[in-house]
Order: structure tokens, then sequence, then C-alpha cells
């Protein structure tokens, strides 16, 4: 007994450290891309069946940005699903967010000229004055239901996930650092160039948004393998600010099962567009699932 349970943890570190060396050359790849952010995303998933039906889920995630040099996300879930029919199944659930916003500068707006404020120095050059938000953490409560369906031709799946979200994004304090030029006749020797900087509190009000994500995915049961490849598209549409489609997720990469109860994955990701709950840009993800 202790013999297969050793067996069983060397052959699990085997395959977490393979995977791992496989990610680590794509840390310094996609983080060129001055364009985009780069993130690891590692999740391990467990969930129990109660019935032929009815199954619990629980989730852990912790996600990384700037490569792995930053934690961007950590959080926690548990859901319920409930199988209507041979290929359509319902499933509700609540996932607690505790996320890291980087500090952030934005250009001073002035109402009065519809336009950025700016200053003038003695030789007519201009500058425009900004705002720097300091970096904080914050909470997030997110509470979403599914409506999913699959279906099978041969050896291939399709399926299809539509996930109605919504998410509140708690209040948290945090430093706004606003600079201003104002170089003057007595200010020509000043150390500072005639920057002005003062750092006040910053309330940072709570946010909600209701999102529609639909997903299609398809994967390949190859004979007599234990890999299994998998690829996804999924459109964000925001249902209380409607622009159409707010955001792309596109997602490839395979499934390892170890046992009956136990899987591995690895996947590459890439999102289109940058919204309050993800940067823009590129994340591998490896995950880690558990049948109870």
């Amino acid at each position: 007994m202790n013999t297969s349970l050793n067996n069983r943890r060397t052959g699990l570190i085997k395959y977490l450290t393979i995977a791992l060396l496989a990610i680590a050359p794509l840390n310094g790849i996609l983080a060129q891309d001055n364009d985009s952010e780069f993130g690891v995303w590692t999740t391990i998933e467990a969930s129990k069946k109660l019935s032929k039906k009815f199954k619990l889920d629980f989730e852990a995630e912790m996600r990384t940005i700037e490569g792995v040099s930053s934690i961007e996300r950590y959080s926690f879930g548990v859901g319920a699903s409930y199988k209507l029919t041979k290929w359509l199944k319902i499933s509700a659930g609540y996932i607690f967010m505790y996320c890291h916003k980087p500090e952030t500068m934005k250009l001073k707006w002035d109402d009065e000229l519809n336009d950025y404020d700016t200053s003038i120095d003695l030789d007519g050059n201009k500058f425009y004055n900004y705002n720097v938000d300091h970096s904080y953490w914050t909470e997030r409560h997110r509470f979403h239901f599914t409506l999913s369906g699959e279906y099978k031709i041969g050896r291939v799946e399709l399926s299809l996930r539509e996930r109605l979200q919504y998410t509140r994004t708690n209040s948290a304090m945090t430093d706004e650092t606003k600079y201003r030029y104002s170089l003057g006749e007595d200010e020509l020797d000043s150390e500072d160039d005639g920057w002005t900087k003062r750092t006040e509190p910053e309330l940072k009000e709570p946010k909600y948004n209701t999102t529609l994500r639909s997903r299609f995915g398809i994967k390949w049961n190859i004979p007599k393998c234990k890999i299994n490849p998998f690829a996804s598209v999924e459109l964000y549409s925001r249902l209380d600010d409607w622009k159409g489609c707010d955001k792309m997720r596109y997602r490839i990469g395979a499934s390892y099962k170890i046992n009956k109860q136990n899987a591995l994955s690895l996947f590459y990701l890439y999102q289109d567009a940058n919204d309050d709950d993800e940067p823009k840009g590129h994340a591998v993800g490896l995950g880690y699932s558990i049948d109870l």
C-alpha cells in the first residue's frame, strides 16, 4: 500500500517537473512583447460526485503577471453542477478573488478645456500634468450561473458553454501622487526642474459588472493515449455596459490522465483586450485535478 502511494507521488512530481520545464522558456520569449502582459496561471481543482447527476466542485488558483515576478491574483471557488440530460448540464458557483492592481499613470484631464491639462515653461515648451495611482490589493466576489452542452462526433467532442457572471469589486484605499509643472522665473534653478508633487489618500469606489461569457470548445480523444488535446475560443460581453464583444480569449493545450482520479493539464492562452478583470496578453497555465 505504501509502495503504491509513493509511486503515485513520485509520478506526480515527475509530471509537474516536466510541465514546469516546458513553461520556463516562454517566460523570456513572451515577456518581450511590450504591448501585452505575460503571466502564469496555476490551478488546483477537486470534484466530488454525490450522485450520477449531481457533483460538487472546488478550485484554487494563483495568477502571476510580468512573467513570474509579481502575483496578480489569488482565488478560491466552490460550485455545484447537475446533469439535466446526457449532453446538457447546469451549474452555479461562487469565487472569491484577492487581486493586485499595479501602479498606473494617467494624464490629468481638464473638463473646461476638454483636453489634457498642460503647463508652459518660459521657452514655450508644453508639459503634460499627470497623476500616479499607487498599487493596492482589493477583494472581488463573483457569482456565476452556467449552462453547458457537449456533443460527440466519433472521438471528437464539441462543447458550448454559456456563463452569466456578476462581479463586485470592493472599495479600497490607496495613494495618488499628483505631478504638476509650475516653472516660473524664480524657479529656473530649482532642483526638481519645475515639477512639484503631492501625495494624497484616495478611495477607490466599488465596481460592479454583469458579463455573458460564450465559449466554444473542441477536444480530441486519441486512441490508446493518455494525452487529450483541446482548444477553445471565448467571447466576453458586458450586459450592464453593452458594447458588443468586449474581449476574446483563445486557449490551446492538452490534458494528461495520470490515473482514474488524477489528471494534469497544460495550456497556452491569449486574450486580446484589457478590462477591469484582466490585462491584455499571454498566459501559460498548469492545472491539476482530482476526483474525490
